[in-house]
């Protein structure tokens, strides 16, 4: 057995030997700046809805390289789900404003 795998190994070193181009493999160079990139919209996204600098950066390290992409496409994608928003904080006080005014006209009065 021993000697099957030394001779099919002169073989294989003998045709890469005879025809070295058999061994070439195209190269295809990272997209790391392109990520980079993408990181720091999402960075800046989740900066921008109150999340620290240092917790921005720890998501935006989770994500894949298609990940990202899909997120820095379109930042509005990612959202804060954990919390109101000023808007939400704002309806809800008019909402509540307008169930007691109703309440105050109409049930108390009768």
């Amino acid at each position: 057995m021993k000697h099957w795998g030394r001779g099919i190994a002169a073989v294989l070193v003998a045709s890469l030997l005879a025809r070295p181009g058999l061994a070439w493999a195209d190269v295809v160079p990272p997209r790391k700046a392109k990520a980079d990139k993408d990181a720091a919209r999402v960075e800046s996204r989740l900066a921008s809805l109150g999340v620290d600098s240092a917790t921005a950066r720890a998501g935006a390290d989770n994500l894949t390289p298609s990940e990202l992409r899909y997120f820095a496409e379109d930042p509005t994608r990612i959202q804060n789900v954990g919390g109101l928003t000023w808007g939400e904080w704002m309806a809800g006080g008019v909402f509540l404003g307008l169930m007691a005014f109703l309440y105050f006209a109409f049930v108390s009065n009768q």
